[in-house]
């Protein structure tokens, strides 16, 4: 019951947010100021807080294995998936297939029902996919579609990286928890009062952005991603809820978050490398749908497993 409740409280949130940008009282601006605000501040925040005095276990670093694995997996599927189509859409498929919401979605939907060892997979797993949001993603859409301008190094890749507080935090908090160095009790409140506003901003924040306008020329281009996403990740998220050799709460947490929406910053990266701004907004709204639909009734239904 209180699993239902607070998924309850989150769509409350996130569709309160639709109903004030339909009234007129937010637009796609305040969204970008939100957003913004959550990446930079309240979800770095909300991290430290959450990861602060976890142990640096095993069971994580698994959890980034299968998020390693999982990424490859989803990118040659674009790949496949895209021949013989025209190279935006190629760039498209290869763009929005294995990138995941967790800063705006996933973490303020699963910081309030998980505990601190649970959280920080989440956190594994999203850092992980970091690394090919702004790396391979890039690079081999470029490849694929034959004629990209520019060029992706590793340099250019760890500059972009560093850049993102949400990355340096990361990085801050595996040194200081191999080394066993602990964090000041000031960074920790500090990190305790903005991270607490993580979860509402980033439900009301989605709510603002959503929009569904399904464009007839692309249905199946879209339907295409989206069903081999879904299928990919639920395959994993089976694997990861029976097989995968991690504590049982751990499980059901990366089986729920295996099912997030494709990440907001996808669309304006196939926007910024040639693909259709329209199409990717699109493939992102309905992902957000799908998501909501999957990790609600996952997070009010599924059992942790037996260990």
């Amino acid at each position: 019951m209180e699993m239902l409740e607070n998924s309850a409280v989150y769509l409350f949130v996130l569709f309160g947010g639709y109903a004030l940008k339909r009234l007129g009282v937010f637009d796609s601006g305040d969204a970008k100021t939100l957003s913004k605000i959550i990446m930079k501040i309240t979800l770095p925040a909300a991290i430290l807080k959450g990861f602060a005095g976890v142990d640096f276990t095993v069971y994580l670093v698994r959890v980034a294995l299968m998020a390693v694995v999982l990424n490859f997996f989803l990118l040659g599927s674009g790949v496949l998936f895209s021949r013989g189509k025209q190279p935006a859409e190629r760039g498209l498929c290869v763009l929005n297939s294995n990138t995941f919401n967790c800063g705006n979605f996933a973490m303020p939907f699963l910081s309030a029902v998980v505990s601190a060892e649970s959280f920080a997979a989440v956190c594994m797993f999203d850092m992980a996919n970091a690394v090919f949001t702004f790396g391979p993603n890039i690079a081999l859409a470029h490849k694929v579609m034959e004629g990209g301008k520019g060029r992706v190094t590793a340099a250019s890749v760890l500059r972009r990286m560093f850049r993102e507080p949400t990355w340096d935090v990361y990085c801050v908090l595996i040194v200081t928890t191999l080394l066993g160095i602990p964090l000041p009790g000031f960074v920790l409140r500090v990190a305790d009062l903005a991270g607490s506003a993580n979860a509402f901003l980033g439900m009301l924040c989605i709510g603002i952005l959503f929009e569904l306008h399904l464009p007839k020329s692309d249905f199946g281009l879209i339907a295409g991603i989206l069903a081999r996403r879904y299928l990919i990740c639920g395959a994993f998220a089976v694997f990861a809820f029976f097989i995968l050799p991690i504590p049982a709460e751990m499980a059901r947490t990366t089986a729920i978050v295996l099912m997030a929406p494709i990440a907001n910053c996808a669309a304006m990266i196939s926007v910024e490398n040639g693909c259709d701004g329209t199409a990717a907004a699109v493939v992102n709204s309905f992902s957000m749908v799908i998501s909501i639909l999957c990790m609600v009734t996952m997070l009010v239904l599924l059992p942790v497993p037996v260990r």
